[in-house]
């Protein structure tokens, strides 16, 4: 087996400016990376045993997922002992969702990114999100990593989508591939999602719970009288019957939200104007980033539901819901009650980016004309039962494969599984998915992106092209990179291939083997290749990182 060496050296600027940052970076390092490096401090203190850390849409709130677990435990007498973090990255607009459970001795918040966050999240036993936690995070052995997503898919997403791929799917996958539970709610979500989308089929190493969406049990064992009760509680009125708007994320590229505010306003003035308001009101369910804007907008500020009410609480006393392809409506079906689809951009969103589910199965009026959506509004107050009888069989049959799990039991299945070790499972639709490895050989090839010769990127390509990927599964470790060439051509490497991208860590630690061994665990986590490779020019990092995957490492003091 090769052994590595730099083909670019450590030259004498390159040392003095890393000794120089060395001992300067703890005055003069900026406070967002300061944070970061007392995280890997606290990785050497003991991980506490009965710590149980959360975080729902990076810190939002007490929300979605783990707070269905976090529920789940707070009930359940065997698991008294447990202390409950939650990470919160605006006090303030959360300051509801501390109101609920802070007079409980056993749960904590902290803020997102401060010193106390960085301690548990390096401490806890348990590491429970619903989306991701960020490049310098690293799974401890001793660690739980429970990941649940946010959603069964209906757009587009990861290693699929039509742009910036690996952008996109970049943090998702080194979160679930270091994750050592991923949650699905259904076969659908493990195949498409986490399988095909993430490109973990071949390569995931940890198990998959295919065993219902813990979200799910909100809804349907939701006390509708306490819902109702919050919602009175911070101004939305209950009094009559609620339709919920609840748009998408918009946008082609990686984190650009992309909205029309004005014609936002005029559309749910439209939908205002064809409802029979005497029996129903409005109100709105939009993504994080778009509520901050509509907060401040006073003619909708006080129909927006705040992040502080759980979605899928909220969806228990809904009656109708007016959607996209957001995947709520996935949660909303197992009620029953009328969808409407309103799809302005279809056109352009199946031909930018696409969708998982045909607009023909589902289950209600799907249409870009808002004046057809309004005038179906209408139909429906006026005749509820008709308009569902109509949609009953995409109903019927959308629910046959995404909400066969929805039994109000699927939170309990999740804590029973981890926590107790108690594997029964009372269904067999529901599923424990061992790991995604196919028997394929498993390479990893690590590449500089800051390369200049496109003689060498065109003959990367073209060596990539030469695996057969029936029996090889082939993953490209490659440094991190903004500039619009780079997005080019990694964004269009053969389909077969999984880009991961490596982040350098804003500071320096003193190189050795148990450095390397994290930094693997930091880009891929546990997962084992059968053949690690180095393309291209590359500086003593990559040489000791990849020699130290091929057993070949060897101690010498040095900076990493």
């Amino acid at each position: 087996m090769e052994k590595y060496s730099a083909t670019i050296k450590n030259g004498f600027k390159y040392t003095l400016k890393r000794n120089i940052k060395k001992y300067t970076q703890n005055i003069k390092m900026p406070e967002k990376d300061l944070g970061k490096k007392q995280y890997y401090s606290f990785l050497s203190i003991p991980v506490r045993e009965h710590h149980i850390f959360y975080e729902a849409f990076s810190g939002l709130g007490v929300l979605d997922n783990p707070r269905a677990i976090f529920l789940q435990l707070l009930k359940d007498p065997a698991f008294e002992d447990m202390i409950h973090i939650w990470s919160i990255s605006d006090m303030d607009m959360a300051k509801d969702n501390i109101k609920e459970f802070e007079d409980l001795p056993n749960v904590r918040f902290v803020k997102r990114e401060s010193e106390d966050y960085y301690r548990y999240l390096a401490s806890s036993k348990y590491l429970v999100s619903n989306s991701t936690f960020g490049y310098f995070f690293v799974k401890r052995p001793e660690q739980t990593y429970i990941n649940t997503w946010h959603g069964v898919p209906t757009k587009y997403m990861g290693y699929e989508h039509t742009v910036e791929r690996v952008e996109n799917a970049r943090g998702p996958a080194r979160n679930f591939l270091g994750a050592d539970y991923l949650i699905s709610a259904n076969k659908f979500m493990t195949e498409v999602m986490y399988k095909r989308a993430y490109k973990l089929d071949g390569l995931y190493e940890g198990t998959t719970l295919e065993i219902g969406y813990p979200r799910s049990d909100l809804l349907i064992n939701a006390d509708i009288k306490k819902v109702k009760q919050k919602l009175e509680d911070i101004g939305i009125k209950t009094d009559k019957k609620i339709i919920l708007y609840a748009p998408t994320w918009k946008g082609n590229l990686y984190n650009q939200l992309e909205y029309d505010v004005e014609e936002f306003k005029n559309t749910v003035k439209k939908f205002s104007e064809n409802i029979d308001q005497s029996k129903y009101r409005i109100y709105l369910r939009v993504h994080y980033f778009l509520y901050k804007i509509l907060a401040e907008d006073s003619e909708l500020k006080d129909i927006l539901i705040p992040f502080t009410i759980d979605t899928n609480e909220l969806l228990s006393v809904v009656d109708i819901l007016i959607s996209d392809y957001s995947s709520i409506f996935f949660d909303f079906l197992i009620t029953g009650r009328p969808i409407v689809f309103y799809v302005p951009d279809l056109k352009e969103y199946e031909s930018g980016r696409g969708l998982y589910v045909p607009v023909n199965t589902l289950p209600g009026i799907v249409s870009s004309d808002l004046d057809e959506v309004a005038s179906s509004l209408d139909a429906i107050c006026k005749n509820r039962k008709e308009y569902c009888d109509f949609y009953k069989p995409q109903l019927d049959e959308m629910n046959r494969w995404c909400t066969y799990n929805d039994d109000g039991l699927s939170t309990q299945r999740l804590i029973n599984i981890i926590f107790k070790d108690y594997t029964y499972l009372s269904s067999r639709n529901q599923d424990i998915i061992k790991t995604f490895d196919e028997g394929k050989k498993k390479v990893l090839i690590c590449v500089n992106s800051k390369q200049k010769s496109n003689a060498f990127w065109a003959e990367f390509y073209q060596k990539l092209k030469k695996y057969d990927f029936k029996t090889t599964d082939v993953t490209v470790l490659v440094t991190s990179f903004k500039d619009l060439e780079s997005k080019k051509y990694f964004n269009n490497l053969p389909d077969e291939v999984r880009v991961l991208v490596w982040f350098a860590l804003p500071f320096v630690i003193e190189a050795s083997k148990t450095f390397y061994d994290r930094e693997a665990l930091r880009a891929f986590g546990d997962v084992h290749f059968d053949e690690v490779l180095v393309e291209g020019d590359i500086n003593e990092y990559f040489a000791d990182f990849a020699n130290n995957l091929n057993g070949l490492y060897e101690n010498e003091p040095q900076q990493g």
